[in-house]
């Protein structure tokens, strides 16, 4: 193999956050091997996909042919070519084409790769049984630390690849969770995040609530955020899990639509009724709960009847935060072929009434705390303007003057103005 000290390597990511923990997993990894990470241009560029949508997958293709254009080599891994490798292998520059099974000989393919001069194509199918592939990883911030415990799902709702290009549900060993757990908490991070593409799945029936509580019981762990839940898979017992003193009081729950024939048609496994009365039981447990979701418009015969119902049990639910996304139609999902295609203008119009709504009811949330007082975990950059900036238990933003000293603690912040990006404050002396 070469010897490649003088060899820089940048990174590019996009979708979820589960994607960003595996490109902090493979810089590390390109590290050990010895390559240089830089940031920006670099002799060789990973793009870590994803293909979500069909305008992410877009996206992707263009980011990989603008490396190649300014003369990189480029290594491509992923969501997307694990569900379109030919396409993937056919764009020129691309030296490697990796999937989402064995990150960690992606660094060693990029070096065959270089002292070849031949393109590598490995994309592992998925297969029944296989094992969660355990990695780990020091992320950039000191305060705030991703902790994947799930990969996979089988769901299979109607509009989703997410199932195909991930695989199956497989776990993470609860031994194994702990003891990477610790070792971030005694490297200081205040804030771990419990992210999967399906946690709910995690370690089968009733299983996740009880790993939550084992972490929870860290010496010295401030915080423990739980990623995106499937609605259906929100248990009495995983709503018990926000009495904890260090579990954050923040949901994401994605909603998809509040019309009960769309989600049928969708595959989705609950009903608005089931979906209101979740959120009900948790404000129960946590009446400041910051509750975050995610809604499709425009699915395959979505009428606007079907959209008002949407509209009314978002303002119902009181979100804090509305991700909204057009329907995309992806080859391979069931949903592909349905009849009742809405128009591009239509589906452009209720993303815009819903991006709307969803800043009126963050603007609404937000006005809920200004004159109290709340603990605000700072990041380690300022915003623009020179504000120090965290997010509340609740999933709040908040920024707030102070000092450099203040960085990568807990500060008590009185809330003053709120806007529907977040809050304001004054540092509580």
């Amino acid at each position: 193999m070469l010897g490649l000290p003088d060899k820089t390597v940048s990174f590019r990511t996009f979708g979820c956050k589960q994607n960003q923990y595996d490109t902090d997993f493979l810089r590390e990894s390109f590290e050990r091997k010895g390559f240089t990470v830089v940031q920006g241009d670099a002799d060789v560029v990973v793009i870590n996909t994803c293909a979500v949508t069909s305008r992410s997958a877009q996206k992707c293709r263009q980011a990989i042919r603008a490396a190649a254009r300014k003369g990189a080599k480029v290594v491509v891994t992923g969501c997307y070519p694990q569900i379109a490798t030919r396409e993937v292998q056919e764009i020129p520059g691309v030296i490697v084409v990796g999937g989402v099974r064995e990150r960690g000989r992606l660094a060693d393919l990029a070096l065959a790769a270089l002292e070849t001069g031949e393109p590598v194509v490995e994309v592992k199918p998925h297969v029944d049984g296989e094992e969660f592939e355990e990695t780990s990883v020091e992320t950039p911030s000191l305060t705030r630390a991703y902790l994947k415990i799930q990969e996979g799902c089988g769901d299979y709702c109607t509009y989703c690849i997410v199932p195909y290009a991930r695989g199956p549900s497989r776990s993470r060993r609860p031994e194994s969770v702990i003891r990477e757990a610790e070792r971030l908490v005694q490297r200081g991070y205040k804030e771990i995040v419990l992210t999967g593409t399906h946690i709910g799945l995690y370690g089968g029936e009733g299983m996740l609530p009880s790993l939550i509580e084992r972490v929870s019981r860290i010496h010295g762990l401030i915080r423990i955020r739980i990623s995106s839940l499937e609605p259906h898979d929100v248990t009495p017992e995983l709503i018990d899990c926000l009495r904890l003193p260090n579990v954050c009081h923040h949901l994401h729950l994605p909603l998809q639509s509040g019309s009960d024939r769309v989600l049928r048609m969708m595959g989705r496994r609950y009903d608005a009724a089931l979906f209101m009365d979740i959120v009900g039981r948790a404000r129960q447990v946590a009446p400041d709960l910051g509750l975050t979701t995610d809604i499709i418009a425009g699915f395959p015969g979505e009428t606007e009847a079907d959209f008002q119902d949407t509209l009314e049990l978002a303002r119902a639910a009181g979100f804090s935060r509305i991700h909204a996304f057009k329907y995309s139609p992806r080859p391979g999902t069931r949903a592909h072929g349905f009849e009742g295609k809405v128009p591009e203008k239509v589906k452009e119009e209720r993303v815009s009434t819903l991006i709307t709504r969803g800043r009126e009811l963050s603007t609404a949330f937000h006005r809920k705390l200004v004159g109290r007082g709340f603990e605000v975990l700072v990041e380690d950059d300022r915003e623009a303007g020179g504000y120090l900036a965290g997010f509340t238990r609740n999933y709040v933003r908040c920024r707030f003057p102070g000092e450099d000293d203040l960085m990568g603690k807990v500060v008590n912040v009185t809330v003053e103005e709120a806007g529907p990006l977040g809050v304001t404050g004054t540092p509580r002396r």
